[in-house]
Order: C-alpha cells, then structure tokens, then sequence
C-alpha cells in the first residue's frame, strides 16, 4: 500500500544473466522504476535500439499510459520504465479465484 511507504532499492539476476533493478523512493512513492538488462543475443536476433524487434511496441500496447519508457535508460540496461503506481485501477489484483 502507498500509505505505508518504504524505501525500495534491489537488485537481481535471473537465469540466463537477465538482470533487473526496481527502485522506490519516499520523495516520489508513487513512482517506481524498474531497469533490466538483457543477455547479448544470438546473431539471428534482430535488436533495435537495444531490445529485441517490436519490445517497445509490445511494452506501450501492453501498459499504456502506465508507464513511461526512459530513453535513454539507465546506464548498464537496456529498458528503464517508469512506472506511475497512482495509475493503477482501484483494487486490482484483490479479486479471489
């Protein structure tokens, strides 16, 4: 919840060295930027701009105007979004299956 702010700065990798950063910050609660960086690819892999071919369509048709893609991103990864947590709908993610 946004009323119980805290400070977030983490960093990780996934299998495959796909590695990620998500931060949070008190002085802007609301916004929360998450970076990844990806793997060098394959010779057969079609990059633009430092994403495979179509990720930044994908990402806007996908999210909106919730996020906001960084250009540049930040240093060492490919993709920053800047997530607005204020844009989110009302009581998403607490329906029960």
């Amino acid at each position: 919840s946004l009323e119980k702010g805290v400070e977030l700065d983490h960093h990780w990798v996934e299998f495959d060295d796909v590695r990620y950063h998500i931060q949070v910050s008190m002085k802007n609660p609301h916004v929360l930027l998450l970076s990844v960086s990806l793997p060098t690819p394959s010779s057969e892999t079609i990059f633009v701009c430092g994403l495979p071919f179509g990720a930044i369509e994908a990402i806007k048709a996908a999210y909106g105007n919730l996020v906001q893609i960084l250009d540049p991103p930040r240093d060492g990864f490919n993709l920053t979004l800047k997530i607005n947590l204020s844009k989110l709908p009302a009581n998403q993610g607490t329906e029960s299956f």
